[in-house]
């Protein structure tokens, strides 16, 4: 049964979905099914809404345009070991590749920074297409939650951000120190990627004046969307 399920196609529904519930899609979600999905009439698929928890569901093209639930396959808790993902703005396909690649690594938030070195840009009106990266990625994915995505905001205003006091701070750049084990020790974590170029030495003077850790990914230098990846794999690791 799990070779099966893990065939079937998983979409994300933005409204409360549980056993024995009749959903009605929208007429976008209508023409995804149909003619991007190819699927058919009593066909199986997969639903979650980001709470944790996964259904199974069969369509009923031919009366209402419906979907059934008929089943739970998962239930999950929230990861305790929680990484927030502050990344510079590069252009903006590797933009995408960073939160794609994030998301199914199971990145918990997302901050796009604006720092010297980003891309320039309207960022706040790329905010409606970075949200549908993330939820097509969670989609392919299998995972159970939505990560959050905040809206843009300096660098300089994410280190006086006292939201995230009790976190632990790395701000990765060539120029720190090694990767240790006491930086993977630590959650919840918020991590600084840099942008195409790097941070200028002001802005690592300033993250060294609000007690950031400096760290690097080895002795290359790596592309930023790259770095990101890297990041998350080694301090989950």
């Amino acid at each position: 049964m799990k070779l099966q399920q893990n065939k079937l196609h998983r979409l994300y529904f933005d409204q409360k979905l549980s056993i024995n519930d009749t959903i009605m899609p929208s007429p976008k979600q209508i023409v995804r099914l149909k003619n991007v999905l190819r699927l058919k009439e009593s066909s199986e698929l997969i639903l979650f809404n980001g709470d944790g928890k996964e259904y199974l569901g069969i369509i009923n093209f031919k009366s209402n345009k419906s979907i059934n639930i008929i089943k739970e396959l998962r239930h999950e808790n929230i990861n305790k070991n929680k990484i927030v993902l502050a990344q510079s703005i590069p252009s903006y396909k590797y933009m995408d590749f960073a939160i794609q690649k994030s998301v199914e690594l199971g990145i918990d938030e997302i901050i796009p920074i604006v720092s010297q070195r980003s891309h320039p840009g309207d960022h706040i009106k790329k905010m409606d297409h970075w949200e549908k990266v993330i939820i097509h990625a969670v989609e392919q994915s299998g995972g159970l939650y939505i990560p959050i995505l905040l809206e843009p905001l300096s660098l300089e205003n994410l280190f006086k951000d006292q939201n995230y006091n009790r976190h632990e701070k790395i701000l990765f750049d060539p120029s720190g120190l090694a990767l240790s084990n006491n930086n993977r020790k630590n959650f919840p974590k918020i991590i600084i990627v840099g942008p195409e170029g790097g941070f200028s030495d002001i802005e690592l003077d300033l993250a060294r004046t609000f007690n950031w850790n400096i760290v690097k990914l080895g002795d290359r230098i790596l592309r930023t969307e790259t770095a990101a990846i890297v990041a998350q794999v080694l301090l989950r690791g």
